[in-house]
């Protein structure tokens, strides 16, 4: 492996070539072999029946559950000291790099969003664009972007959730979180080809159960959640509520005053602070019926709903960091000698206030949400028929924003986007997970109805006047979009183990996508006298794109197991991410970008000594990707997503931890990953970027932890997390420089009553987690937070 790992920025022409000709070999024309073996192991099942029947049936429907929902409170995951939870064997002996955190490590690490479970994993990060309405997940390089489909998904209680804004939601009630890293097409039904954040919420049983959390921190900060679950009739049907509210106010201060934003440097400022316009709140909540007529059926109903107010979008002037307004001094006085007293001013104003932002308009940004599905589990002879379906409807309405980002009164952006989601996923597989044969096949469909309005409004006459005849200010230029997306797809997933020590996995998808964008270009605004078109002035004529894509992926794994805590895999998959539109773009040449083809391999160990006192995963990857998706400005009102030719990814993830006694233990996870473009023309800039560091991809993410847990209850955690440089542009001049941060945990734990002191960025650290293309916008982390947290165990 050695090999793979050299530092090359630059890859020529034959060395690609003699690369593709080999995943070609390995990866791309193996789908019909797969699919033979599939059928094969169909018909082998049978010889297997007997076997089936005598084996303890160890399925934990991905949570380490038993099937009996009667059972007692130490079988449904409940902390037992000592006990050891069997979906850690298993994931110990699964060839795929996972991350995996149960229900006592979630509350250990404190995570209550999804925004905090990037902080746990390696090669994990979330690229925050100031609103959970367009929020990233980007794992080993693979991420999602505007306009595109996530590359990443979240699947919540086995159903797919495909939109940006369920991937930064409220967490409460939780069961486990799974983190699959690389790409998973073979083995869920919605292909997700970065990897999958899989979350499982506590599921009712015959022993009434619930718990009760009240978070108290600064910035006004007050959250509430709670679960409670229990049965109508035991042994056949249960019912669980559970919700959360969530309320602080804003990390920004909206200053005004006398000589801003540029005073010169003889002038002192006056601030005025303003309000704190980036405050959160908002409510989620979720109610669920589980039915079990029978030892042979069970069907899962539930129902979800959410609805936040974000305020406004959490931006900051890129050169108001520190290390960044001094670098711009100086390289503005050389290149720009007039320009210096200015960037003086600027440097001068923000040295003692890294988070203010001088705005005439404070924004908001609305979400709501609701989910409704159905689960069903059907247990067969010799496999489990499961079925997944769901209707999602999400409404972002509106998000407002200052987008002139001054004092003058000059534009506001304005984005409305309501999306309908379908989605059935039928499967059947394994029943005994310690059969030699493991298999599962499935069909997933789903139809995705998508409209947005985005809007600039622009507020000042005189450019009103010039750039839209027969309207005066305020007018609205608009993108008017909709979009319908239609997917099928067959996938399957399976393996064989030989002499219980070396397992073949074999996977294949085949998928259909049909898509459809209908959009045109308007100025709606108020009419002046004499003019014959009214209220509305179309600026670009209507156009509707038609496109239907047919995918063609496989999988192969190899694994060896010499012993029974260690094994050995690696590992050829071909991923993609789907093709899409452009929706803020009149130019129908330039809407419809393709999808994004990537071939990798990888290796790694795992292994588990000392009667689980520690614990080792390390895995290396190397990935070729064609058509990468980038998001590139025309202007302030247009975006259009380029395929970058060539994009080459390599890198590593490392998990460890050890327990030096019964009541400590340290952990380190660790991940590093180099993506660089090899062949990308932006045809928008004409410019050539090859060599060029792929931006939002952190080059390398840290997180290191002692723990100390007694009988007597006393509890406490210490953080150390670190993050590597991150380019925010193709050209790698905006970027934002390596961090870290301390976080740490105290508290004591009885059988019902648990109380928390927390602080998290104890070292104040100012960072940013992503930045808007085409200007100086960029989002900062969270500040320094503590608080006090009081859990209470119905």
């Amino acid at each position: 492996m050695a090999l793979i790992f050299e530092n090359h920025s630059h890859i020529n022409d034959r060395s690609i070539r003699q690369k593709r000709f080999f995943f070609s070999l390995i990866v791309r024309n193996s789908c019909y072999s797969i699919l033979f073996f599939f059928f094969l192991s169909l018909l082998t099942t049978k010889a297997h029946a007997q076997n089936l029947e005598k084996k303890t049936d160890l399925t934990q429907e991905g949570t380490g559950t038993g099937s009996n929902p009667g059972a007692k409170p130490v079988e449904q995951g409940i902390r037992v000291t000592g006990k050891k939870d069997p979906r850690d064997r298993e994931i110990l002996r699964t060839p795929n790099s996972i991350s995996r955190l149960n229900e006592q490590e979630i509350q250990d690490a404190g995570i209550n969003r999804t925004n905090d479970i990037d902080k746990q994993v390696p090669n994990f990060s979330i690229i925050d664009s100031g609103s959970r309405n367009f929020t990233y997940f980007n794992i080993r390089g693979m991420r999602s972007i505007a306009f595109s489909e996530p590359a990443v998904g979240l699947i919540l209680d086995g159903v797919p959730l495909n939109d940006n804004v369920a991937l930064n939601t409220e967490l409460y009630g939780l069961e486990n979180i799974e983190v699959y890293r690389g790409s998973q097409a073979t083995l869920f039904g919605k292909n997700f080809q970065g990897g999958v954040v899989e979350i499982r919420t506590k599921k009712p049983t015959n022993v009434a159960e619930g718990k009760i959390t009240y978070d108290v921190g600064n910035y006004k900060k007050q959250e509430i959640s709670t679960y409670y679950n229990a049965p109508i009739i035991k042994d056949t049907l249960y019912f669980g509520i559970a919700g959360k509210s969530t309320e602080r106010e804003g990390y920004l201060s909206n200053v005004t005053g006398f000589y801003y934003p540029n005073n010169r440097p003889y002038e002192i400022p006056v601030e005025i602070y303003k309000t704190h316009p980036d405050g959160r709140k908002g409510k989620a909540g979720r109610f669920r019926l589980f039915f079990t007529p029978n030892e042979i059926f069970e069907a899962d109903l539930q129902v979800s709903a959410e609805s936040f107010d974000d305020g406004s979008l959490n931006l900051v002037n890129y050169l108001g960091a520190k290390s960044e307004r001094e670098k711009a001094l100086l390289q503005g006085c050389v290149a720009m000698p007039a320009n210096c007293s200015k960037l003086y001013g600027t440097y001068v104003n923000r040295v003692n206030g890294d988070r203010k932002v001088y705005w005439d308009y404070e924004g908001k940004s609305n979400v709501t949400g609701n989910t409704y599905s159905l689960a069903t589990t059907t247990k067969l002879p010799h496999a489990n028929l499961k079925t997944a379906s769901a209707i999602r409807k999400m409404d972002i309405d509106p998000i407002t924003a200052d987008s002139d980002f001054t004092t003058v009164d000059q534009n506001r952006s304005i984005y409305v986007e309501k999306a309908t989601t379908f989605l059935n996923d039928v499967y059947v597989e394994s029943k005994d997970k310690n059969d030699p044969l493991q298999f599962k096949a499935g069909i997933y469909a789903s139809s995705k109805v998508t409209n947005i309005d985005q809007a600039r409004e622009h507020r000042s006459p005189i450019y009103v006047i010039n750039d839209f005849p027969g309207l005066t200010a305020p007018t609205r230029e608009k993108n008017l979009s909709r979009l319908q997306d239609r997917n099928v797809s067959f996938y399957t997933h399976n393996s064989y183990t030989f002499a219980e020590k070396f397992t073949v996995t074999l996977g294949a998808r085949l998928e259909r996508q049909e898509s459809r964008l209908s959009h045109t270009e308007q100025a709606v605004g108020i009419s002046r006298s004499g003019n014959p078109l009214g209220e509305t002035l179309v600026l670009s004529d209507p156009y509707t794109i038609n496109n239907r894509y047919n995918y063609n992926v496989s999988r192969m794994i190899f694994d060896y197991k010499p012993i029974e805590n260690l094994m050995f895999f690696i590992g050829f998959s071909r991923g993609y991410k789907n093709a899409g539109y452009s929706t803020v773009v009149n130019i129908p040449d330039k809407a419809a970008f393709k999808p994004e083809i990537n071939d990798t391999i990888e290796a790694g160990v795992k292994s588990e000594f000392f009667k689980g006192k520690f614990g080792l995963k390390y895995t290396q990857f190397y990935t070729e990707t064609q058509n990468f998706h980038v998001v590139r400005a025309i202007n302030l009102s247009q975006y259009i997503n380029l395929n970058a030719e060539m994009v080459t990814i390599r890198g590593y993830e490392l998990e460890t931890f050890i327990k030096p006694q019964k009541d400590t233990k340290l952990g380190l996870s660790a991940g590093y990953t180099e993506g660089i473009f090899n062949k990308f023309y932006d045809s928008v800039l004409n410019r050539d970027f090859n060599g060029k560091w792929v931006h939002f991809i952190p080059k390398y993410d840290i997180v290191s932890y002692l723990q100390y847990r007694n009988e007597y209850g006393i509890f406490f955690r210490g953080e150390f997390q670190a993050v590597g440089q991150m380019y925010f542009a193709a050209d790698n001049t905006v970027y934002s420089d390596p961090y870290y941060v301390i976080n740490a945990r105290v508290g004591y734990e009885t059988d019902t009553i648990s109380a928390y002191l927390y602080m998290n960025n104890i070292n104040d650290r100012y960072y940013f987690t992503s930045y808007i293309d085409g200007t100086f916008q960029a989002v900062p982390g969270a500040p320094k937070t503590y608080g006090f947290m009081l859990t209470y165990k119905i």
